[in-house]
Order: structure tokens, then C-alpha cells, then sequence
């Protein structure tokens, strides 16, 4: 399971990492994939290195997956991807298209896969501490 963790934080990481620098070294290409709104080369700054930060957290993350980095990794993408959707499908101020939709996908996939491996694990070392009861 820990290699589960592994590859779906380095898949993570390669898409945030990808929105991030392509955010930063091509805002007007991105900023269009992304927005129907006016290019704001301050905010797409932002945006940018906010993914490249995540990216790294996911690196550092899959590196040695313990339980609070993984937890804050599943929990940053999931509400990134729970707003991703809400700006798609709710308000439409985010394009449909395919880079959208399978950034989202993968986004939510990948917080889902996260979230349930760490429950299972945290599931296996509690019941290996329970002591056993006799009756």
C-alpha cells in the first residue's frame, strides 16, 4: 500500500507541477485553459507557485508517506479539486475541455486513493495494537 501512496503523490505532483510552470512560464496559454475570465498575471503568479508548493509537498510526501503529510496532501487536493469542480460544472467560469476535466479527474481520483489507503493502513496498525480480549 505504501507504493500505492507513492505513485498516485508522484502522479499528483506531475500534474500540479505541470499547471504550476506552465502558470509561471506561459500565463496567457494557461490562464485560458483554465479561466473564461481576464488574464491577471498577479493572480496567475500566485496560482502558479501555489501548484509548484503542492508539487513539492507531494515529492517530498511520496518520499516517506507517514500519515499527517499524506492526510494534508488528500485533503489539499480533494478541496482544490471539490472547487475545480464547483467553478466547472456549477458557475461554468472554468472551461470544459479536456486538460480541465482530466486535471479534475485525476485530482479527485488521487485524494480518494489517498484517503482510503491511509484509512486502510491506519485500520491494519490499530487492529495489530488492540490487545486481545478473552471471554
Amino acid at each position: 500500500m505504501k507504493t500505492q501512496m507513492q505513485v498516485t503523490l508522484l502522479l499528483a505532483a506531475a500534474v500540479y507541477m505541470a499547471w504550476g510552470l506552465s502558470m509561471l512560464l506561459a500565463p496567457s496559454v494557461a490562464h485560458h485553459l483554465l479561466s473564461t475570465g481576464p488574464t491577471d498575471r498577479v493572480l496567475d503568479g500566485m496560482f502558479g507557485i501555489s501548484m509548484v508548493s503542492f508539487a513539492v509537498m507531494f515529492l517530498i510526501a511520496a518520499r516517506e508517506p507517514i500519515k499527517e503529510i499524506v492526510r494534508a496532501a488528500a485533503s489539499a487536493q480533494g478541496l482544490i479539486g471539490l472547487m475545480a469542480a464547483y467553478l466547472l460544472f456549477i458557475t461554468k467560469t472554468m472551461p470544459f475541455n479536456v486538460v480541465t476535466v482530466v486535471s479534475l479527474v485525476v485530482d479527485l481520483l488521487a485524494a480518494a486513493v489517498l484517503f482510503l489507503t491511509e484509512a486502510r493502513l491506519d485500520l491494519a496498525r490499530h487492529s495489530r495494537m488492540r490487545p486481545a480480549t478473552r471471554h
